[in-house]
């Protein structure tokens, strides 16, 4: 897995619309990005000739329309029934343990291609890439946050909330169940 720091610009990728009442902060847009490569015949049409896709990934920035089309950011409410994963886009408290978090994940699974960091205007976040459990109505993005209070036993509230294919926000505890 790739560490990037990807550091949002005004302008560039807007928030997205799931809020975290608790931390008083939008989390960022999701993309999926496409890359595409074109026929190696350069006197054929492209309609003829038509482009392959590469690469399906996701990210928390847009990529300007860029090489003809060769790299596309489309922003997502949510996955549909055919992604092969599921999204976790967690807020963290800075970009060291942002860091520390995506070495941790690729430490337990060193087969999760999608991982950064992404910095905004409001907070820094990371996401990465899950199987999608069978119990699951199918792929979902995950929103998790920690936030502290003192009313906890450890001192720390857990906010998670989810978006599966039906597009509807859920408040969810998948990852943190109490058991």
């Amino acid at each position: 897995m790739n560490g990037q720091i990807l550091k949002l610009s005004t302008g560039v990728a807007p928030r997205g619309e799931v809020w975290c009442e608790p931390l008083k902060i939008h989390f960022p847009q999701v993309y999926r990005v496409i890359r595409k490569r074109a026929s190696s015949s350069p006197t054929a049409s492209s309609s003829m000739h038509p482009q392959t896709v590469l690469t399906n990934d996701f990210s928390l920035f847009t990529t300007e329309d860029n090489l003809n089309g060769a790299i596309k950011s489309i922003p997502l409410r949510h996955l549909t029934p055919s992604d092969d994963r599921s999204l976790i886009i967690r807020h963290h408290w800075s970009k060291l343990l942002a860091n520390t978090y995506l070495r941790a994940v690729e430490d337990i699974d060193s087969s999760h291609s999608c991982g950064a960091i992404c910095e905004s205007e409001e907070a820094v976040f990371t996401i990465v890439t899950c199987r999608t459990r069978k119990s699951w109505s199918g792929p979902t993005i995950f929103y998790l946050a920690d936030f502290f209070e003192d009313d906890s036993d450890i001192g720390v509230q857990i906010w998670e909330m989810s978006i599966g294919v039906d597009g509807e926000l859920r408040s969810t505890d998948i990852f943190y169940e109490d058991d």
